[in-house]
């Protein structure tokens, strides 16, 4: 198999061309304080703002445990929060912090994950089946 020819020449922007400006994009809000209602749709902006950063999915240790048991990775967790729908919920549990059950059904596999949200912070991965 022959090797590939080298470029000819070096690419180079056209005479008098500037680069693209930067354009900001507006950001998603999510208020400061955790409101007294929150509707299901609104509950899953908030979880899939919050879990494009996967940094914010934080797994407790039972959680962990059950993903474990179950074989249920990192990674299905994480695609489970993102894309997933709500199948119960959202209410406020007893610490106070909005609760749901996410479902995700994607090749074959299906994924729950109960997940809590701390307020305008983390999504708390509570339990996954």
């Amino acid at each position: 198999m022959s090797q590939p020819d080298p470029p000819k020449a070096e690419p180079r922007p056209a005479a008098g061309a500037k680069s693209a400006d930067v354009v900001k994009l507006e950001q998603r809000l999510i208020p400061e304080k955790q409101p007294e209602n929150l509707s299901g749709p609104d509950a899953q902006k908030i979880v899939r703002i919050l879990a494009a950063d996967t940094s914010k999915i934080v797994v407790i240790p039972y959680g962990e445990r059950r993903a474990r048991e179950r074989k249920v990775t990192r990674r299905q967790i994480e695609k489970c929060v993102q894309l997933g729908t709500i199948q119960e919920g959202p209410f406020l549990n007893k610490f106070g912090n909005w609760q749901m059950n996410l479902y995700r059904h994607a090749a074959g596999e299906e994924v729950t994950c109960v997940v809590a949200i701390e307020w305008a912070t983390r999504v708390l991965v509570i339990n996954t089946f």
